[in-house]
């Protein structure tokens, strides 16, 4: 996975799940992220809820989120 990324929209550096949740959600071949509030914020959704979601797909057992 790609290390030492930036948000696109707050150029906060981005931890290796919101990577992995953009690419899940968005786009799989995307190169540009959003970290999780701007992704939130995308999905005019709480925060909470993509957090969930990532603990859903980690228990799942998604190979995005290693």
């Amino acid at each position: 996975m790609r290390d030492n990324m930036k948000c696109k929209n707050c150029h906060k550096e981005l931890i290796r799940d919101e990577i992995a949740i953009y690419l899940r959600l968005v786009n799989r071949g995307a190169k540009e992220y959003l970290c999780i509030p701007c992704l939130a914020d995308y999905f005019k959704c709480e925060e909470e809820d993509i957090y969930l979601r990532i603990e859903r797909l980690k228990t799942m057992g998604c190979t995005l989120f290693s």
